[in-house]
C-alpha cells in the first residue's frame, strides 16, 4: 500500500471537517437553540441528527468533537458544540453524496481500505496482556547482566521424533556428568566435537561471558535469568539444539558507555615479537598523553590505524555489554570517569588506547517503554504472545481438530513433491474431509492442499512430516488469525471506529477532488470566469518598473550609465559593453516590484529616472534606472492564480453544500444536542 496515500487521505477526515466554514453557509433554524435549562444528557446510542434519514449517533458525535477540538478546545459549550455540529453535518452530507455515486465500489479505494485494514488490524492481533508482560519482564532484566557458559548438542529445528529425543537425551547425559564433578570446559568441548556443538566452545570451554537482555535468542536468555549463581539447567531447546547452561555471576547493568579510542594494528600474519614492538609505540603514547606532552585529537591523528574513527576524533558509536571484544569492553568499563585514559589493552585486532567520554545509566521505564515494546516486537519472544493470542481465539471458538483426517492426509503425499516445492492440489488423492472446525466452519483437506500449492517452497531441511506439520500448523494459525480480524468490527469499538473513519475519509477525499479541488485546477473556463467577477481582489500596489544594473567595475559602471542615459535599453547596453573574452561584464535585472519585494528597489527615490552609482562591498557596482511608477492594477490569472484557485475551491464548495443541503435534509433532534452542552463554570 502507498504510504503517502494512506497519510494523505487518513487526514482528509479531518482536513474536510475541520475546515473553516467561512463559505456564507446558512446554518439550519433547528441547529440554533435557544437557551433553555440543562437537561440530562443522552445516551450514547441516542440519535442527534439524520442526513437524508441516516442516523448520527451521540457517540460518533462525540468522538470526533473530541478528536479534531484538541488544545482543550472540546469544552462542551454551546457555542463550540454548536459550531462543530455545522461542520459535522457538512461532512455527513458529503459522505452521503460519496455513497450514493457508489464511490466505494471503485475497487481501487476498496483495495486501498483493505491495505489499511490490515495495517490496523496488526496492532489488534496480540496478547496486549502478554505483550505488556515481555515488554516489563525485559526491562527489569536489563538492569542485571549475566556471565553464562553452556554446552550444546546440536540438534535442527525440524529433526524427526527420533532425533530430536536423541539429543534430549544426550543433554541430559551432559547435565548429570556436571552434577558428578565433571569439568564444564572439558564437556563443552567435546560436545562441540561429538556432538555439533558450538564450535566456539573449543576455544572458550562453553564461555559465552557477559550479556544482557536482547541479545541472545529468548529460551536461552531466560534460562540465564531465571538461574541462581553456579546453578544449571536442564535441557534447554532453541532452533540450536538443546543446551545446558550454568550461571556464572551477576552484576548490576553498567548501562551505555562512549568511548574514543587509538588502534595500532596487528598485521594479518604478527609475530610476538611485532606485537611486543608495537606494544612499546603504544606505551609510548600513552605516557606522552599522561604526561600533558601530546594532545588526545592529535594522537589520533598522528598514530590510530582505525579508518572509520580517526576522522571523528577516535569517537565510537554508543554501546553496551555485549557489544565489543571483551577485553575492550572490560578496560572501558573499567575507566572510573569522563576523560580518563587506559593503559594500552590487547585485543585480537591489535593494541587499544581508551578515553573515556561518557557513561549514561538505564533510563526510567517510562522513558524507554516505547522503544522496549518495538524490540520485543522485532524479538523472538513476540513468538511467545502470538501462540497465547491463538490459544485465545482457539479457546473461545471451540477449535477442534481430526487427528487421524491429518495422519491419514500427511500419508498420501510424497515425500519427493512436498520437499520440491511443486505440489499441486489435484495431486493429492484424498477426498474433502476435514481437518478442523473453527466457530463451527469447517476447514477442509482441500483448503489445506491448496495452501500447500500456493506456499510450500523447495526444502530439504526437514522430512516430510516435519514439513507437512510446519505448513500445518503455519495455515491453522493463520486461519486463526484472520478469524479473530474478520471479529474486529464487532469485538472491538475503537476499531470500528477507525475503520469507518478511514473509509469515509477515502471517500470524502476521492468526492472533494472531483468537485472542488481538482475541478478547481482542471476548470480553466470556470476558473476564468471567477477571476474576471472578482479581479479586483487581486491587486498590484503602486509598483517602480526598474532595470537594475550590476557592474564588474567602475568603467563599465560609467559606460553603461552613460548610454543608459541616451535612451539605450538594458538589452541594448549589455550587447554594446560585454565584449567577448573580457572580464569587465555588466548585468541587467528587469521587473515591476512593489515597496518590500527588493531592497535595492525600496532605496531608490521612487521616481522616473537615474539613480546614482553605488559601489557595492565587493568593489562591483550598481545602479537603478526607474522607467516609470505603474499605478495599482488587477494582477493577472497567471499572477494571482494561486490566490484565485484557493477562492474559487472556496466558492464551489459554498454552492456544493448548499446543493448537497437541499438533495439530503437534515433534521437535528434538539433535546438530545442540548442535553450535551456543559454549563459554563
Amino acid at each position: 500500500m502507498n504510504t503517502t496515500n494512506m497519510i494523505r487521505k487518513s487526514v482528509a477526515v479531518l482536513l474536510t471537517i475541520s475546515a473553516v466554514t467561512a463559505y456564507g453557509q446558512t446554518k439550519p433554524a433547528a441547529t440554533k437553540a435557544a437557551p433553555a435549562p440543562a437537561v440530562k444528557k443522552a445516551e450514547k446510542s441516542a440519535i442527534i441528527f439524520t442526513v437524508d434519514k441516516q442516523p448520527v449517533t451521540v457517540g460518533e458525535f462525540e468522538y470526533v468533537y473530541t478528536k479534531n477540538n484538541i488544545n482543550n478546545q472540546a469544552d462542551y459549550s454551546e457555542k463550540s458544540l454548536t459550531d462543530y455540529l455545522t461542520l459535522y453535518e457538512n461532512f455527513r452530507l458529503k459522505v452521503r453524496e460519496a455513497e450514493a455515486l457508489k464511490l466505494d465500489t471503485i475497487s481501487s479505494l476498496k483495495g486501498e481500505l483493505e491495505g489499511y485494514r490490515k495495517q490496523l488490524a496488526k496492532s489488534y492481533l496480540t496478547d496486549k496482556e502478554i505483550t505488556d508482560r515481555l515488554i516489563q519482564e525485559a526491562y527489569d532484566r536489563s538492569k542485571q547482566e549475566v556471565n553464562v557458559s553452556h554446552i550444546l548438542v546440536g540438534c535442527e529445528e525440524g529433526a524427526n521424533p527420533a532425533d530430536t529425543l536423541a539429543a534430549y537425551n544426550k543433554a541430559l547425559d551432559y547435565r548429570a556428568r556436571l552434577l558428578k564433578g565433571e569439568d564444564f570446559a572439558k564437556l563443552a568441548k567435546e560436545s562441540a566435537e561429538k556432538e555439533k556443538g558450538d564450535p566456539s566452545a573449543k576455544d572458550n570451554g562453553g564461555s559465552i561471558g557477559w550479556f544482557t537482555v536482547f541479545q541472545t535468542v529468548y529460551p536461552f536468555e531466560s534460562a540465564a535469568y531465571t538461574l541462581k549463581p553456579n546453578e544449571i539447567s536442564g535441557p534447554v531447546r532453541t532452533q540450536f539444539g538443546y543446551h545446558i547452561v550454568k550461571l556464572n555471576k551477576t552484576r548490576p547493568a553498567q548501562g551505555e558507555i562512549h568511548v574514543a579510542h587509538i588502534l595500532l594494528k596487528f598485521g594479518e600474519k604478527a609475530t610476538d615479537a611485532e606485537k611486543a614492538k608495537l606494544k612499546t609505540k603504544a606505551d609510548s603514547i600513552y605516557n606522552a598523553l599522561l604526561a600533558g606532552k601530546a594532545k588526545w585529537d592529535d594522537a589520533v591523528s598522528a598514530f590510530s590505524e582505525d579508518r572509520t574513527s580517526k576522522n571523528k576524533k577516535g569517537e565510537l558509536q554508543w554501546f553496551g555489554v555485549g557489544r565489543m571484544m571483551p577485553e575492550f569492553e572490560e578496560a572501558a568499563y573499567a575507566l572510573k570517569k569522563d576523560g580518563e585514559i587506559s593503559k594500552p589493552v590487547k585485543t585480537a585486532y591489535g593494541w587499544h588506547i581508551i578515553k573515556r567520554l561518557e557513561l549514561r545509566a538505564i533510563p526510567p521505564f517510562a522513558e524507554v517503554k516505547a522503544d522496549f515494546k518495538k524490540k520485543v516486537e522485532r524479538d523472538s519472544r513476540s513468538s511467545v504472545a502470538k501462540t497465547k493470542l491463538i490459544e485465545r481465539i482457539k479457546r473461545d471458538n471451540r477449535f477442534s481438530e481430526s487427528l487421524v483426517t491429518k495422519r491419514q492426509f500427511f500419508d498420501a503425499i510424497d515425500t519427493n513433491v512436498i520437499r520440491s516445492g511443486n505440489l499441486k492440489s489435484d495431486s493429492i488423492k484424498f477426498g474433502d474431509e476435514t481437518l478442523f472446525f473453527l466457530a463451527n466452519k469447517p476447514y477442509k483437506t482441500k483448503d489445506f492442499a491448496e495452501y500447500l500449492q500456493r506456499n510450500a517452497k523447495h526444502r530439504n531441511d526437514k522430512n516430510r512430516d516435519g514439513l507437512l506439520a510446519e505448513y500445518y500448523d503455519n495455515w491453522v494459525n493463520q486461519k486463526c488469525l484472520d478469524y479473530e480480524e474478520s471479529m474486529l468490527d464487532k469485538k472491538k469499538p475503537e476499531f470500528a471506529s477507525l475503520m469507518k473513519e478511514y473509509r469515509d475519509g477515502i471517500l470524502l477525499f476521492e468526492l472533494t477532488d472531483r468537485q472542488v479541488w481538482g475541478k478547481a485546477t482542471k476548470d480553466t473556463t470556470g476558473l476564468q470566469a471567477f477571476y474576471e467577477g472578482n479581479k479586483t481582489k487581486y491587486m498590484w500596489k503602486e509598483r517602480a518598473d526598474v532595470e537594475i544594473f550590476n557592474c564588474s567595475d567602475k568603467k563599465i559602471a560609467d559606460d553603461a550609465y552613460a548610454l543608459a542615459k541616451a535612451g539605450k535599453s538594458g538589452e541594448e547596453i549589455q550587447k554594446e559593453l560585454n565584449k567577448e573574452g573580457s572580464t569587465s561584464k555588466v548585468s541587467v535585472i528587469s521587473g515591476k516590484y512593489e515597496k518590500g519585494q527588493y531592497d535595492v528597489v525600496d532605496k531608490t527615490t521612487w521616481k522616473k529616472g537615474l539613480e546614482p552609482i553605488n559601489k557595492l562591498n565587493d568593489s562591483s557596482y550598481q545602479f537603478v534606472l526607474v522607467k516609470d511608477i505603474v499605478k495599482p492594477e488587477p494582477k493577472t490569472l497567471k499572477e494571482a492564480k494561486g490566490y484565485a484557485v484557493s477562492d474559487y475551491q472556496e466558492y464551489l464548495e459554498k454552492n456544493w453544500l448548499a446543493e448537497l443541503r437541499q438533495k439530503y435534509p437534515i433534521e437535528v433532534d434538539q433535546a438530545v444536542f442540548r442535553s450535551l452542552i456543559k454549563p459554563k463554570k
